[in-house]
Parts: C-alpha cells; sequence; structure tokens
C-alpha cells in the first residue's frame, strides 16, 4: 500500500462523534424522534432507511450465530404485568442514583457523572456519603449552572403503565415497560422448552426493545431511553458439556489477575479466569461474532466483574470497545445461576424443572444500538477530500455499487441490465445521475464496499471498472463475473481480487 494510501487509511481523530452524527442526519442514517418539535424527549432515536440496513445486516449475521449454535428465537411482549417485575426484584432495585443540583435542580445519574471524570474505576453500590465525598474530592459541579451538586436521590428507571379499563380509579400502575427483553425469555421457557424436545441445554434468543427512564442520557446511540437489545439465555444442568466455539486468544480486564492480559480462551479456562465451561463457550461464540462486524481485536476487551456484578450472578463479564481510551460496554455475560425460575416460582409462576431441579441460565445480552454505533464509530475515515465509513461488507448498507459513466442512453441500459440480472440488485447500490465523482463520493460516505462502473469500452467488450472504496484503487474485469466477484468481496482484500479478476 502506497504511503497515500496509509495516510488516507487512518481513521479521523477530530470530532469524530460530530462528524458521524453530521452523516447520519445529511444521508439520514439515524436521527432524533419526533425532532420537528424543539422541545421533543432526549435519548429517543428513529433510524432511516440506510442505517436500517446496516441495522438489519448486522441482526443478519447475529441470526447466522443462532444457527450456528441451534438457538430458538422468540419475539416476547414489550408491556410486562407488575407481578413480573416484582417476582424478578426490578420493583425493588432497578433503580439509577442521581445527584441533584443545590441551584437549578438538574438531574445527574452519580455513577456515570463520576466515570466520565475518571473511568476504570466502579462506582456502583456506595453509599451516599460515598458518592458525594467522590464529587468534592474530583471538584465536580452543576454543567449548567455551576451549582453545588450536594443532594443523593434514588430514582426508579422503569417505565410504569396503567393497563386496561379496571385501573382507570388513579390506583398505582399494574405493568411496566420492560427494562430489559431477557424477562420475555424467561417467562416462555417453559412453554417452547415443552415444544422443542424437553432437552437440556436449551438455548432461546431474541431481539427486541427495552425502555429504562434515564436520568441523563446521552452520547447520541451510546445511552437511550428506548433501545434494542440481542439477548441469548442458555438454559442448562450440566456445566461439562460445553465445548468452546474455536479457541480465539482475547484481552481479559481482570483486577484480581491484573497479568493476565492477551490469553487463549481455553488457557483462561485452564487457570481459572473464566471460571465456567459455560462462559468459555459463551465468550467465543462473542468473540467470532464481533469479528465478523469488522471489529478489531486490539478493540475489545473482556472485563471480570466482581463486587460489581449482580447479586444474583456467579460469575460475569462485561464485553467493552475501545472508544478513544474509554472501554464502552456492549454485551453483558452473566452467568444467573436458577435466580430468575426460582424467583417466578417464588412468586407462584408455573414454572419447570428438570430431573426436579430448576435450570441454570447463562446469559450474552447485546446493546444492539451500541453494536450499530460503535461499528460506524470504528470505520469513519477522513482525508482531504471526502469522508467515508470504512464498513464491513457483511454489514456495509449495499454489498456493491453500479454506476454509468455519463449519462447516456446505452450506458445507462447496459448498467440497469447488469443490475437486473444480479443475484444481488437488492444489494446493490445504483445511481446514473450527476459526475461519476460525486457519485462515488455519495457511495463511500455510506460505507459501500466497492464500484462497479460501466464505460464504453464496457459495450465494445464487456468488461467494466471496480474501484476500491478505502484505496481508490481500480481494475477492469469481466461484467459477468461481477455476482463472484460481489460475494469474493466479502472475504478477500482488493489485491486478492485484482488477481482473481482482473483483466487487461
Amino acid at each position: 500500500m502506497s504511503e497515500h494510501q496509509n495516510k488516507m487509511m487512518k481513521p479521523a481523530k477530530v470530532n469524530q462523534d460530530d462528524e458521524l452524527v453530521k452523516i447520519a442526519l445529511s444521508r439520514g442514517l439515524f436521527f432524533p424522534s419526533a425532532e420537528i418539535f424543539g422541545n421533543s424527549i432526549g435519548g429517543i432515536w428513529d433510524y432511516g432507511p440506510i442505517g436500517l440496513t446496516i441495522f438489519n445486516n448486522m441482526l443478519r449475521e447475529w441470526r447466522g450465530v443462532l444457527h450456528k449454535i441451534g438457538a430458538v428465537e422468540l419475539s416476547g411482549s414489550l408491556i410486562l404485568p407488575k407481578i413480573v417485575l416484582q417476582a424478578s426484584g426490578h420493583e425493588t432495585n432497578f433503580f439509577d442514583v442521581a445527584v441533584v443540583c443545590s441551584k437549578c435542580k438538574s438531574v445527574y445519574r452519580v455513577d456515570k457523572l463520576l466515570e466520565s471524570t475518571v473511568p476504570d474505576r466502579n462506582y456502583e453500590g456506595l453509599t451516599d456519603a460515598d458518592y458525594l465525598g467522590w464529587i468534592k474530592a474530583y471538584g465536580l459541579s452543576c454543567e449548567k449552572c455551576g451549582g453545588a451538586l450536594s443532594e443523593i436521590r434514588k430514582f426508579g428507571s422503569m417505565f410504569a403503565l396503567d393497563v386496561g379499563a379496571q385501573n382507570t380509579d388513579g390506583k398505582e400502575a399494574n405493568a411496566y415497560l420492560r427494562p430489559e427483553a431477557c424477562q420475555s425469555i424467561f417467562l416462555d421457557f417453559k412453554r417452547l422448552f415443552s415444544l422443542y424436545g424437553k432437552r437440556l441445554p436449551f438455548i432461546m434468543a431474541q431481539v427486541g426493545k427495552a425502555f429504562r427512564n434515564e436520568i441523563s442520557p446521552r452520547n447520541n446511540l451510546i445511552r437511550q431511553r428506548e433501545f434494542y437489545q440481542n439477548d441469548i439465555e442458555i438454559f442448562f444442568l450440566d456445566d461439562s458439556r460445553f465445548k468452546t466455539c474455536g479457541d480465539p486468544e482475547i484481552h481479559i480486564m481482570d483486577r484480581k489477575n491484573p497479568d493476565v492480559g492477551k490469553i487463549k480462551i481455553s488457557e483462561a479456562a485452564k487457570k481459572g479466569v473464566i471460571e465456567t465451561n459455560v462462559a468459555a463457550y459463551g465468550i467465543s461464540i462473542l468473540a467470532g461474532f464481533l469479528e465478523r462486524l469488522g471489529f478489531k481485536n486490539e478493540d475489545i476487551r473482556y472485563r471480570k466483574l466482581y463486587e460489581d456484578k449482580a447479586f444474583y450472578s456467579k460469575e460475569s463479564f462485561d464485553v467493552e470497545i475501545n472508544k478513544d481510551g474509554d472501554w464502552v460496554e456492549i454485551i453483558a455475560c452473566n452467568h444467573r445461576g436458577d435466580h430468575d425460575l426460582s424467583s417466578y416460582a417464588k412468586s407462584g409462576g408455573d414454572i419447570v424443572k428438570v430431573e426436579g431441579k430448576v435450570p441454570n441460565i447463562f446469559e450474552m445480552s447485546a446493546g444492539t444500538d451500541r453494536l450499530f454505533y460503535l461499528s460506524l464509530y470504528k470505520a469513519i475515515r477522513s482525508d482531504s477530500d471526502r469522508t467515508w465509513f470504512a464498513l464491513n461488507g457483511r454489514i456495509a448498507p449495499f454489498k456493491a455499487a453500479v454506476f454509468p459513466l455519463l449519462s447516456k442512453e446505452e450506458l445507462e441500459r447496459f448498467a440497469g441490465k447488469l443490475l437486473e440480472d444480479s443475484i444481488y440488485k437488492e444489494d446493490i447500490y445504483y445511481l446514473d445521475s450527476g459526475s461519476i465523482g460525486k457519485m462515488y463520493r455519495k457511495a463511500d460516505e455510506i460505507g459501500v464496499p466497492i464500484e462497479i462502473t460501466v464505460d464504453f469500452k464496457t459495450l465494445e467488450n464487456g468488461t467494466v471498472t471496480v474501484r476500491d472504496r478505502d484505496t481508490m484503487a481500480q481494475f477492469r474485469f469481466d461484467s459477468k463475473k461481477m455476482d463472484q466477484l460481489i460475494k469474493d468481496s466479502l472475504d478477500d482484500d482488493f489485491d486478492t481480487l485484482r488477481k482473481k479478476f482482473e483483466v487487461h
């Protein structure tokens, strides 16, 4: 690769979030919900056509994982009866801790406020005095008016609902919007387990929305009030049956064993850093999934939790992505034991036991919107002429683009037929207006990996030009082999494609 190409390929460093959002708004990838009203509620976003295509391509890769591990997928209700969230412990324990400005009464989520000041320290579960002590030690004040942050409050983070005519008399809510999608899986386990052979381990999955009344949603799609989750829940009794899906080297951050660093999953299990076979199995699944999305291994870490894990968890890891030195949680891995099903049983729920025992559950819960946003963030590139997304071809909004060089009938006719005859025609970005340079820029900006141009030489011998989005390198190939080239481009780099397909 040339020095010029190396320079072009470096990630943008200045105002990367701002540049990402600028493209997102201008091309309709995502944008604030109800934005035509200036005072709409924050922390709620809509996806436009191109953004939704990228989002759905990520889900297609996720569902490939589900197929590989034999999971069954469901879609649960967004509204849950109050008894469910009482039984699960959410109604009592699901709250955030807020700090209030003594002057303007602005409210901040205290643990996130402290994390933004000094990251890589646990601020969960502290006393009010501890929180105020850290605020004083860091010299923090209200971001809006500079007033003192002096009052700690608990802030319930579930959205309560009044459901049905029976609840019009002003009594307390009888339902909630689900605060996490996994509850639907636990509730439906009994029925689906009986329908699918009554054998453990049994794996259930779901992609769906959850809702949390965040105190101060921020960082675009990173923290929202309405968001998607990808959940996999593994129900099992015998942990010894799980074998890893490959044995990649991963980065484990374990403050009790700080020398672990990069390590094979099998070695981490042998040393007890990963304590259970099911956790090693789950982590190996996630490592392969993140690689297919295009995340680099050096940008991913698996942080082992201790006192900051959920009270019911036997073993927990947070999968985090490096965002310019800050580590953002994208997937939670929790060995939940039999807590969930046993809690339902104690509250009168009709659960199923296997061999007289309540099944254990290992959970992998991904923040889908965060995966989407960080995929774009890690892929944004810029040079003096353009800004673009260097997206992995598997999740890019289109696998390829097709353009006529000029607005000439014969070129447009050939390009149109090339499109219609392709098995990938639904995944091809087609433009036939504007200069070729502008068409390239439009395709680059949204992350289309390769662009195929029909020109006058095409009319003579059937060859077309293919251009690489990232390096802008080009070569000619036989247009009859376009589908094969597109297929191979998902796994091969541009130099390899050149060796396979170039004609002179």
